[in-house]
Parts: structure tokens; sequence; C-alpha cells
């Protein structure tokens, strides 16, 4: 049997706690704002979240374009055929049709069709049209606000980052 030696690092420690920061900021800032479930605004987080800015800029911009995708499919399905799980599925598998299609399309596609399962299920328990529609945007809003907030860590520590290292490279100084 093999035994694997756990250690410690600075940059998992970060990353964790970075992700730890925004899905606390996520969950207690919306639900503040009267969103009483923001699961999706702290499962965006963990998705973007990482230890490197232009990583973390990578994976905001692909959750972006697979969200608006997906929102643009989810909706464009909500508003001409309403909610049901056979139109959700068959949104979900063109949409992918559709992207896989696509030669230059981001690598991360698999978060369109998902967004859409996301933005269209939320509208299950609607009793009209236009609650499915509004509990879709509700999510596609937490989805944007977990991307927002993991980019702002991202870019808040990075910063941090710069100005210990310019510090460090000034040196010691000497009062007189």
């Amino acid at each position: 049997m093999r035994w694997y030696h756990i250690i410690l690092s600075k940059k998992p420690v970060i990353y964790a706690l970075k992700t730890f920061l925004g899905a606390v900021i996520c969950w207690y800032g919306l639900v503040l704002a009267g969103i009483n479930n923001p699961l999706w605004a702290v499962i965006t987080v963990v998705i973007v979240s990482d230890p490197d800015l232009s990583t973390a800029k990578t994976l905001a911009k692909m959750r972006v374009i697979n969200t608006l995708v997906g929102c643009f499919a989810g909706l464009a399905a909500l508003i001409l055929f309403g909610y049901s799980p056979f139109i959700c599925f068959l949104t979900m598998a063109a949409t992918i049709l559709i992207i896989t299609s696509i030669g230059s399309y981001p690598s991360n596609w698999r978060l369109a069709p998902v967004t859409i399962i996301i933005l269209m299920n939320a509208g299950m328990t609607a009793t009209n049209r236009q609650d499915e529609v509004k509990f879709a945007l509700i999510r596609a809003g937490e989805i944007s606000i977990g991307c927002f907030v993991a980019l702002i860590l991202a870019l808040a520590y990075t910063k941090y980052l710069q100005q210990n290292e310019t510090l460090l490279q000034q040196g010691p100084t000497i009062d007189e």
C-alpha cells in the first residue's frame, strides 16, 4: 500500500481561502439582496476561481460566453415553448449540436448546455411563462455575480502580490 504525503503550500491555501471568501460573499450578499438560495453564484465562484489571475480571467471568459449562449437558448425556448423536461432536453441537445460544430468555440463548452438546464429548470415551479423567464434571469444574474466576485478576488490577490514584491525589491529602509 502506498501512502501519499500531503504538503500544504501557500498556493493551495490561498486558492482555498479565495474560493471560500468568494462563496461567502456571494451567498450572504445575495441572501441580503433577497435571493433565498444563491447556489449558482457559489458554484460559479468554484468554477471560475483560480490562484492565477490570467487563468481566472480565461475561466471567467469561458463561463461568460457559455452562460450567454445557454441563457439565449434557454430563454428563447422558455419564451417560445414554456417549460417542460422534453423541451429542456431538446434545447440542450440542439445547443450541443450547434456549438460542437463551431471550430473555434471555447474549450469549456459543456457549461452552455448545463446553463440551459439550470435556467430552464429554474422555471419548473413557476405558474406562468413570465415567472419562468423571471426565475431564469435571476439564475443568470447569480452566475454573473459569481464570475464577478471570483475575478475581483483574483485581481485583489494579484495586486497584493505585486505590492509585496515591490516592497521586497526595495529592500529594508533605514530611518535616520
